[in-house]
């Protein structure tokens, strides 16, 4: 907007200075004068506008190739997103599948202690105490105790609570505590059977 009113001041001043110079020259002369003056004007302003236009056509390229640049690097940015998702991916996959591995490996060798441990109960289930290198004195102690002691379980959790004492003087119901060392529970259960 300031180019085109600096222009109109220009063409006016020409304009101004073709006038002034038609007074004092006779009308050919002046005609030729204003027609060079016109001709000048028409030039100047093509001049101007050819550069504007030059400006433009630069300003567009430089704006085409900002924005390919711009499109080239969100391409990019978006391939390395993607890649390094993948890569997140691959390594959550590789971790998930190890973690499955190593509670494999955990759950096969838990089974094969179970194993080993039902084995030896059974085998423990299978030895006859009393027959074992005891001395007739600790048999007759085992059999006597069996003989007094019944044990009884919950009904609710299949687990032995409470023990029934049986001697010849009166029968008495003695209660488990886990608390209690084991130490302690077999003095105390002997106390009542030997009362």
């Amino acid at each position: 907007m300031a180019k085109s009113g600096d222009n109109q001041l220009e063409q006016s001043s020409i304009i101004k200075d073709a006038i002034d110079n038609l007074r004092e020259c006779n009308e050919a002369q002046i005609g030729r004068e204003v027609l060079r003056l016109v001709e000048a004007s028409k030039a100047a302003q093509k001049s101007r506008a050819d550069q504007q236009q030059e400006t433009l056509q630069a300003l567009s390229r430089r704006l085409q190739a900002a924005r390919t640049r711009v499109e080239a690097s969100k391409a990019q940015r978006e391939q390395q997103s993607h890649s390094e998702t993948m890569r997140k991916l691959d390594s959550e996959r590789q971790a998930t599948g190890e973690a499955i591995a190593g509670q494999e490996q955990r759950q096969h060798e838990l089974k094969r202690q179970i194993e080993e441990l039902e084995a030896r109960v059974a085998e423990l289930d299978a030895t006859d105490i009393e027959r074992e290198e005891l001395s007739d004195v600790s048999v007759l102690r085992l059999q006597f105790m069996r003989g007094l002691l019944n044990p009884l379980t919950d009904r609710e959790t299949g687990l032995i609570s409470k023990a029934r004492s049986v001697t010849a003087a009166e029968a008495c119901v003695v209660s488990v505590d886990d608390s209690m060392p084991a130490q302690q529970m077999a003095t105390r259960l002997w106390d009542l059977c030997s009362a």
